[in-house]
């Protein structure tokens, strides 16, 4: 493990009724939540509009194909198990907790009368070791994805840093702006293999930096150590096929291109949500 501030691993606990959303939208007073619905958000921007920081055929091959396989995944893992969700980012603080529902399709032919009336009553079961790895993998990869569109913008289009609120409590925590792109610049770096790179807003107030393996997130207060457990507020996509094409496998020039088209304004957005939500 890092330092208090920054951690290797690991998004929040949330209540279903939350819904979370890390932190997406909304410029009302106060900022209310939004969560990540169970279809792919049309992109904000073109997909030649990061250029020339990130290219066009890799977004495309990003977005249409491995974004939009995962999400055609974890639909079949529901619907094998007639689960249905309003937002997807509910599922992941309690994929391993989740009761599987009570009522499934059952073929009439199969069963006699008895073996009907048996199976309408709630029996309290968790969901398939098959359907739970789905949520995770292919559900965390529709969560992380859709949040990494969110925090992107074409360059020059926003602030070039964060803002109000949002760029106090990052140079509280972290000291000044650069201070902050540097220690998020370290933990990207040292994060081997594929996954992602955040900035969390834990439940207690603080600010951390983390990386988490694969497809997991903050989020998944199951899986992560409870120091990185919380509202993410900015997303890198640390996998290879978000940059290879590019760059190679020179991870540290893709994250200082990556720089350019952070959508900062959407980080204090974000910012202002998880705080609204955690002071309630």
């Amino acid at each position: 493990m890092h330092s208090s501030a920054i951690h290797r691993r690991k998004f929040l606990a949330t209540s279903a009724s939350a819904l979370m959303g890390s932190a997406f939208a909304a410029d009302k007073m106060p900022p209310q939540p939004i969560g990540i619905p169970l279809q792919q958000e049309p992109l904000a921007f073109d997909l030649h509009a990061l250029e020339p920081y990130l290219d066009a055929a890799t977004l495309r091959l990003h977005y249409h194909e491995y974004h939009a396989q995962h999400l055609l995944e974890l639909k079949q893992a529901l619907s094998s198990v007639e689960l249905s969700v309003a937002s997807v980012s509910s599922l992941m603080p309690c994929i391993l907790s989740m009761p599987r529902p009570a009522v499934e399709r059952r073929s009439l032919l199969q069963f006699g009368a008895m073996s009907r009336q048996a199976s309408v009553k709630s029996v309290s079961q968790k969901l398939p070791q098959v359907v739970q790895d789905c949520i995770r993998h292919s559900g965390g990869a529709h969560v992380n994805h859709t949040a990494f569109w969110r925090f992107l913008s074409p360059p020059k289009s926003g602030h070039l840093g964060p803002q109000g609120k949002a760029a106090m409590h990052i140079e509280k925590e972290f000291g000044t702006f650069h201070e902050f792109k540097a220690a998020f610049m370290e933990a990207a770096l040292n994060h081997e293999g594929s996954g992602w790179a955040w900035l969390v807003y834990r439940p207690d107030g603080r600010l951390v930096i983390t990386t988490t393996y694969n497809e997991d997130n903050p989020l998944m207060k199951e899986f992560v150590d409870w120091r990185d457990h919380g509202r993410f507020i900015l997303a890198l996509d640390l996998w290879e096929h978000s940059y290879y094409s590019k760059y190679k496998n020179n991870r540290k020039k893709y994250i200082e291109a990556w720089w350019n088209v952070v959508n900062w304004n959407f980080v204090s957005k974000a910012h202002a949500i998880v705080t609204g939500i955690y002071s309630l």
